[in-house]
């Protein structure tokens, strides 16, 4: 008895958390959120209605890897996740500034062009392990720091958010 009313609770709070997901209005029924949403990714893009992504929507997209060192690790790390111009072309953004939000509600700006000019990911696997809230996850957004001096400053570290729950194009 116990079992079956916690399959039903378990059930229900699945076709909660899917209702009305307008990951599966925007993406059409080919492709739904497959597990939690981890992002969500809104504003000036295809339809206008916000995309919602779980871990393997996003690991389904193009991979990138950016091995590089960055001030929060020890040596250089491997970073593997989708670039910017990827994830961007996918909901059809047409801004020209992304506002990323954190799960701790840091907030930063990274301009659209940061994403052709420097190539960042938004990585959620570090050496080949998928990040947890505690290891700057889920979700981190990366610059390939090694491939440029520029890049190795404040301005674009503060760009580097973690724990990335959502992005606005405007």
């Amino acid at each position: 008895m116990l079992l079956k009313r916690s399959i039903l609770i378990l059930a229900a709070l699945a076709a909660l958390a899917t209702a009305g997901s307008p990951a599966l209005a925007q993406q059409g029924a080919a492709a739904s959120v497959e597990g939690p949403a981890i992002l969500s990714l809104n504003g000036q893009i295809r339809g206008g209605a916000a995309f919602e992504f779980s871990r393997a929507d996003l690991e389904r997209l193009p991979t990138t890897i950016i091995r590089t060192a960055t001030p929060w690790h020890d040596g250089a790390q491997m970073f593997e996740g989708v670039a910017l111009t990827d994830l961007l072309a996918h909901v059809g953004a047409h801004g020209k500034v992304l506002k990323v939000t954190a799960l701790n509600a840091y907030r930063t700006e990274i301009p659209m062009e940061d994403a052709a000019r420097h190539k960042p990911i938004l990585a959620y696997r570090r050496n080949g392990v998928s990040m947890s809230v505690r290891d700057k996850g889920p979700l981190f957004i990366i610059y390939p720091y090694d491939a440029d001096a520029v890049l190795r400053t404040e301005m674009y570290h503060s760009r580097s958010a973690w724990q990335v729950r959502a992005i606005t194009v405007e």
